[in-house]
């Protein structure tokens, strides 16, 4: 199993220059992959252009949008700025999709929320189009990104076994409930008559070291997550804070038979990173 971590990308007020620093060092301690969070209405930085500074700033590491709110931007430029990025880093991007589940982010670019599923539906189906290079008036190169989409509902399911290439699972470790997804999934693939496997990738969010460092990245999810309270809590509860639970939480998911596990900080010092990877690498 691959294991990658995020950039704090999601942080609120986070410095730009942070980006690559995280990414520099994550490719240097021997993750896999980096990846960031996606939010709209919220001081953090956008998901594309902090993989584009990431790319910048690596060779080998895997770019990974875990996951990207497609339906919130305009579907055109948000192709063109996909193939920019597969483009720029050599075809190290993968894009995780997902629709989200905060209004505000649909409010502030006037998106029905409600239809927001039949919305990416719909993306998907023409983005994958522009990205053959073809038409009159080509958006891109011909360029290949790999599709996981994210979220535990039918329509997910649906998504991941007929047109995806794999599922994001979410960041809460709720184990059995994920092995059973995982099952389905399985299940409808191979009914679709797909050949290969589904790509499985999960997530958690971590903040290691002494007890303020622990304390602050509680703080942040219980902000960042502060327009459910009760998901906040189940957010705030579940963070891995130990170099044991960080371990466990590897062991836990490669028995599952996931492919990428995603570390997500939760505050922004780069000495988030080298806990981590002194505990799991």
């Amino acid at each position: 199993m691959k294991l990658g971590i995020g950039l704090p990308n999601h942080i609120a007020g986070v410095a730009g220059t942070g980006i690559t620093e995280w990414a520099r060092r994550a490719e240097e301690r021997g993750f896999e992959s980096v990846t960031t969070i996606d939010r709209l209405c919220y001081p953090g930085l956008d998901s594309l252009i902090s993989l584009a500074a990431a790319a910048g700033a690596t060779t080998d590491v895997t770019l990974v949008t875990n996951v990207l709110l497609a339906p919130v931007y305009p579907m055109v430029p948000l192709a063109k700025q996909i193939a920019g990025v597969a483009q720029i880093s050599g075809g190290r991007l993968v894009v995780g999709l997902g629709v989200g589940n905060r209004p505000d982010d649909y409010a502030s670019t006037g998106t029905d929320f409600d239809r927001r599923g039949k919305i990416l539906d719909e993306q998907v189906e023409r983005m994958r189009r522009l990205w053959t290079g073809a038409g009159d008036a080509p958006l891109c190169a011909p360029v290949s990104v790999p599709l996981l989409f994210g979220g535990r509902s039918a329509a997910t399911v649906r998504r991941v076994t007929t047109v995806g290439d794999g599922w994001a699972a979410g960041a809460v470790r709720h184990y059995d409930v994920q092995a059973e997804l995982v099952q389905r999934i399985r299940s409808g693939w191979a009914a679709a008559g797909r050949r290969g496997h589904p790509y499985l990738q999960a997530s958690v969010n971590f903040g290691l070291g002494p007890e303020q460092a622990i304390a602050a990245g509680k703080d942040h999810l219980a902000r960042y997550y502060g327009f459910s309270p009760e998901y906040a809590q189940v957010n705030v509860d579940d963070m891995v804070s130990s170099p044991d639970e960080a371990r466990d939480t590897v062991r836990r998911y490669r028995a599952l038979g996931f492919d990428r596990l995603l570390f997500h900080p939760t505050t922004a010092g780069v000495e988030q990173l080298d806990r981590l990877a002194d505990a799991i690498l």
